[in-house]
């Protein structure tokens, strides 16, 4: 649904995080003239000071529904069975913005993946920028692409990274769709393994044959959802990026697949190699993404707080290697299985493993079954996390302050151990999200109040 054809509607945003509030502005101006609600479960949500539009919060913000002519669920609204019955007038940003400007002549760029599509859609996003090409970046990465129908013109490429929250609803796939890996994840959302592959299959379900889709060619999940598309089926591997992962600022193989299909993808939009090399290696990785801290108190801090699955932490440990001696676990319980996980561990030089609640009971439980011989403790903060971090977290003498704070370079000299945060769970309950987990652990390490 075009979003100029909601003028005089009557109109309910579901939610009002970041994406309500996108969605609030962009039918201010776009859709002048339509009665707007904005219905959400907290109380104590305010609308913008100056605002007439109607406000709908607390126990009943899902209540008389059927007056409205539209309903516009934000991503984070999970699938209720309240919604259910208006099914037929229910829509999301996501899918306005693509009926929006579909007319336009823009090229979309879906990026989706339970692991490494923010780093896949940041590098493809930085080579077309590199190439001089007008990219923006958008979705799950942090800005709603529906703040940017006004950007929308023939020579535009909207680089949108796809969450399978905002891929759930949508009837309509991206031209160029890349699936950088599947494994479970977001089940309390979904409810099961099936219905969030099903919502990931969106991404390709409604390509033409004139469409394509890069996917990642060791994933049988991702494999599995790029058979959803009719268009032109792309494989894509470690091997096919055009620079060793050395010759980058990125960490872990895992990292030479994001960038392959990046190239791959810059390519396929006439980007010439030299320039998708050149971007490649200039490319600085993203936020709390197997992120170096640098080395302090004789030890590098490295922030993978994006790690919110088992497999994401296993990857982590692979990418990082046996300097891994101290790893910190733990955060919201989604009844992850943490058997894989526990066994990647006892097969490490992980020394020390640091569990915060809630999930660290079932991963203690798990690693008491491998028989792991590493020190386990619980803990329940960052900062006395970190206190025993740089306690328990053995340092060769001497060791080397290297050039750059990235892993895995070479030098001739010892390298100084890691202590990884790479919880293996979601950081809801003790922080908002992971953001905010990153930066709390790089508060405690990096800049203690005791000033160390």
């Amino acid at each position: 649904m075009c979003i100029k054809d909601l003028k005089g509607k009557n109109i309910c945003i579901l939610g009002f995080g970041k994406e309500g509030r996108a969605m609030l502005a962009a039918l201010e101006e776009h859709a002048p003239g339509c009665e707007i609600t904005v219905a959400d479960k907290d109380a104590t949500m305010t609308l913008p000071v100056g605002s007439t539009h109607w406000l709908q919060v607390g126990e009943g913000w899902l209540k008389n529904l059927d007056k409205f002519d539209l309903l516009i669920k934000s991503p984070g609204i999970p699938p209720l069975p309240e919604l259910k019955a208006h099914n037929a007038k229910l829509t999301s940003p996501t899918q306005i913005f693509f009926d929006s400007i579909a007319a336009s002549g823009a090229t979309i760029i879906g990026v989706t993946g339970s692991k490494g599509k923010s780093t896949t859609a940041s590098l493809i996003h930085a080579i077309l920028q590199t190439a001089g090409k007008k990219s923006v970046l958008v979705g799950n990465i942090g800005e709603p692409a529906i703040a940017h129908i006004g950007d929308a013109a023939a020579d535009t490429v909207f680089v949108m990274e796809l969450s399978s929250y905002q891929l759930m609803d949508l009837t309509v796939s991206p031209p160029i769709a890349v699936v950088t890996a599947f494994f479970p994840e977001h089940l309390d959302y979904h409810g099961s393994v099936e219905a969030y592959k099903e919502a990931k299959k969106h991404i390709a379900r409604f390509q033409t044959k004139a469409d394509k889709i890069f996917f990642a060619a060791d994933s049988a999940g991702a494999l599995e959802i790029a058979k959803e598309s009719k268009g032109n089926r792309i494989p894509f591997s470690s091997a096919d990026t055009p620079v060793a992962i050395e010759e980058t600022q990125l960490i872990g193989l895992h990292n030479a697949s994001n960038s392959a299909a990046a190239f791959l993808v810059s390519r396929e939009l006439g980007v010439s190699r030299d320039v998708a090399i050149t971007a490649i290696r200039s490319f600085t990785p993203l936020p709390h993404r197997l992120q170096s801290l640098g080395v302090h108190h004789g030890i590098e801090w490295v922030d993978d707080s994006i790690s919110t699955t088992p497999e994401s932490a296993i990857a982590a440990l692979d990418a990082l290697g046996d300097r891994v001696a101290t790893i910190i676990l733990g955060g919201q319980d989604r009844g992850y299985d943490f058997t894989p996980l526990a066994e990647r561990l006892k097969k490490s030089n992980v020394q020390t493993v640091i569990l915060l609640p809630e999930s660290g009971t079932r991963i203690k439980e798990a690693l008491e079954k491998t028989e792991i011989q590493a020190q386990v403790f619980d803990i329940n903060t960052m900062e006395e996390v970190v206190a025993l971090a740089k306690k328990q977290t053995l340092r060769p003498t001497p060791y080397a302050l290297r050039p750059t704070p990235y892993a895995l370079r070479p030098t001739p000299y010892p390298l100084p151990p890691i202590a990884l945060l790479s919880p293996a769970s979601p950081s809801y309950g003790m922080y908002k999200n992971f953001e905010e987990r990153g930066d709390t652990f790089r508060q405690c390490a990096v800049h203690p109040r005791s000033g160390t």
